[in-house]
């Protein structure tokens, strides 16, 4: 079994909304929505998202641009967005996906993902964190 199966596996079986594996760092897993497991694994286990497989319930662009400035390997989603894949494509990290959309909706359900907004001009990773943990600390 591939590490992006054991993620999958995982991420279907309970109630995970991230999982990430490392074949040399472990398993991290998180129920937590949203950006923050990855925003925290960046600030506090520096290294752990480099060359992993991860499986996302949901991604967006912002989550991908994190992705990519963790330097995972590969990702598996329920749900992408378009531009999303676009941020994977340009990177060169494969991806495998449930279902494409042409944003992220915000869990009310009645506009965009703040996330998918914040970012939707931004193409550096590291821009995306800045603004992500900004944006955070503004709205805790």
């Amino acid at each position: 079994m591939t590490d992006l199966q054991k993620a999958q596996n995982f991420l279907s079986e309970k109630n995970f909304t991230l999982v990430v594996v490392s074949s040399d760092k472990g398993v991290f897993t998180s129920s937590d929505r949203g950006v923050k497991p990855l925003l925290y694994l960046l600030e506090n286990e520096k290294g752990f998202l480099d060359g992993a497989s991860v499986a996302d319930k949901v991604i967006g662009k912002a989550a991908a641009l994190l992705m990519v400035l963790g330097g995972i390997k590969e990702v598996h989603t329920n749900v992408i967005s378009n531009p999303a894949v676009e941020v994977f494509e340009k990177h060169h990290i494969p991806y495998y996906y449930e279902e494409k959309v042409k944003r992220i909706i915000n869990r009310k359900g009645d506009g965009l993902c703040p996330m998918e907004t914040l970012c939707i001009d931004v193409e550096e990773p590291a821009e995306a964190f800045e603004k992500i943990k900004e944006w955070l600390e503004k709205h805790k």
